[in-house]
C-alpha cells in the first residue's frame, strides 16, 4: 500500500545514513547512527510532545512497518530508539529495523517516516481513595491495531516489516548479526 493513499498522515521526514559518528569506547555495530531529516513543514512543537502516536516506515512510498509509541518524548524519542540502534544495547526488534533501514538506504531507496497521532484527552482517572480529572494520552496500541486491521482488510496481510503481527521471524542474517554484536559488545 502506498502512503499517498492514506489520508490524514503527517510526514515526519526522511531517514539518512548521515548521522553522528559514535564516539564512545564500547564496541558498536555501526560507526554512524542513522539520522532523521525532519520535513520542513513538520511542526517543531510536535517533535517531543507526548501524544499517542503510530509511526509508519515507508520505502519509496510503500508502507513497510506500522508501529506505535506512547513514550513521553514524542516522535523524536521514539525514532531515537531506531536511529541509534547498533551503537547501544538494543533488543532484536530495534536492531532488525535499523538493519533493514540501512539495507534499503544502501540500495538507494528512500526511507521516510510518517505518523498518525492523537492529542491527550481529559478523563476521570481512579485513584486509591477518589478519582480525579487528568489530561492523559490514550493508549497508542488501539490506534496501531486499527491501522493494521485496515491495512490488512485492503492488502490481505500486514506490512512486511511487521514480523510479529505476520507470525514471521526476523531474517536469519539479522539474527546472526545481532547475536555476534551482543557477543562482541560484551567481550570488546
Amino acid at each position: 500500500m502506498q502512503i499517498s493513499h492514506v489520508p490524514g498522515v503527517t510526514r515526519v521526514g526522511e531517514i539518512t545514513l548521515n548521522g553522528k559518528e559514535y564516539k564512545g569506547k564500547k564496541h558498536v555495530f555501526h560507526k554512524r547512527k542513522l539520522a532523521l531529516d525532519y520535513d520542513a513543514n513538520f511542526p517543531k512543537e510536535l517533535k517531543r510532545k507526548h501524544v499517542s502516536l503510530v509511526y509508519i516506515f515507508c520505502v519509496d512510498g510503500e508502507i513497510y512497518k506500522i508501529g506505535q509509541s506512547s513514550c513521553g518524548t514524542g516522535i523524536e524519542g521514539c525514532m531515537g530508539f531506531y536511529l541509534n540502534s547498533g551503537t547501544d544495547d538494543p533488543g532484536i526488534n530495534r536492531f532488525a529495523m535499523n538493519f533493514l533501514i540501512r539495507e534499503k538506504l544502501t540500495a538507494g531507496n528512500k526511507v521516510e517516516v510518517y505518523m498518525i497521532y492523537m492529542e491527550p484527552i481529559e478523563v476521570e482517572v481512579p485513584g486509591l481513595f477518589k478519582s480525579q480529572k487528568m489530561v492523559v494520552p490514550v493508549s497508542a496500541k488501539g490506534i496501531e491495531e486499527t491501522c493494521l486491521s485496515q491495512y490488512n482488510a485492503i492488502e490481505g496481510c500486514v506490512p512486511q516489516w511487521n514480523f510479529q503481527e505476520n507470525d514471521d521471524t526476523i531474517p536469519d542474517h539479522i539474527h546472526e548479526a545481532f547475536g555476534q554484536y551482543k557477543i562482541d559488545r560484551k567481550v570488546k
